[in-house]
């Protein structure tokens, strides 16, 4: 474990380099399946520098996921720090029975302990309301916490995913309008494709993330239903 705390100090140091997560000089590169296999069951075996394998070799979820929530006013290095415990949680919990992947599992505990974070020490005035403009997107609109932290809805829908096939997720699509499924599909990475974050999908459409973070909802109302009545 000293090892990961001197790699997170590095991480912590050279700020400028986080603005380029991939730099392999600052973190090493994610794990092979077969590698992280076997890391993981020496772990639960007892052995204790297998654990510290796999969070070195995923600190950089960990910065890429805190540069998500950079918006809400908290230093990154503090998002890190703090995302790196959730990291550690999420490779001391995870077990190959699961049937999800580490980086998943590990991407839920890391964001979880962010937003607890962040709820817990609402830095923003004395309390933090997901209504309340934090922001304003390119072209004016407001964008509220709820935009960017997701709500308890998204946190849902996204689990959901993990408990059904994605071919029967497509075909409920369907029923969408053409734009709502053009934004799912692209924000869950839908019919093989990458997912993409409100503020990427909105760039691509030409529209602002506001909006897209509506619509998802909306959506997300609608699909939540469907999924229920299997």
């Amino acid at each position: 474990m000293k090892k990961i705390l001197l790699y997170l100090c590095k991480v912590l140091k050279i700020k400028s380099e986080l603005l380029f997560v991939g730099s392999t000089d600052v973190l090493p590169p994610p794990l092979s399946k077969e590698d992280e296999k076997k890391y993981v069951i020496a772990f639960q075996s007892g052995d204790l520098s297998a654990r510290d394998k796999l969070i070195e070799h995923n600190l950089r979820l960990v910065v890429f996921l805190s540069k998500k929530y950079e918006s809400t006013g908290y230093d990154l290095e503090d998002l890190v720090s703090i995302g790196s415990i959730g990291l550690i949680k999420g490779v001391q919990t995870y077990k190959l029975d699961k049937n999800i992947k580490l980086a998943t599992y590990c991407s839920r505990c890391i964001v979880n302990e962010i937003l607890m974070f962040i709820r817990k020490n609402k830095k923003r005035k004395s309390e933090i309301s997901f209504e309340d403009a934090i922001n304003y997107d390119t072209e004016g609109n407001e964008l509220h916490l709820e935009d960017i932290l997701g709500t308890e809805e998204d946190i849902v829908f996204k689990e959901s995913l993990d408990k059904i096939d994605k071919e029967s997720l497509e075909k409920e699509l369907n029923l969408l309008t053409e734009r709502e499924k053009i934004i799912m599909t692209l924000r869950y990475g839908l019919n093989n494709t990458d997912d993409f974050t409100q503020k990427e999908v909105a760039e691509m459409l030409g529209i602002s993330q506001s909006y897209i973070s509506r619509i998802e909802k909306k959506v997300i109302r609608k699909l939540q239903c469907l999924l229920e009545t299997r």
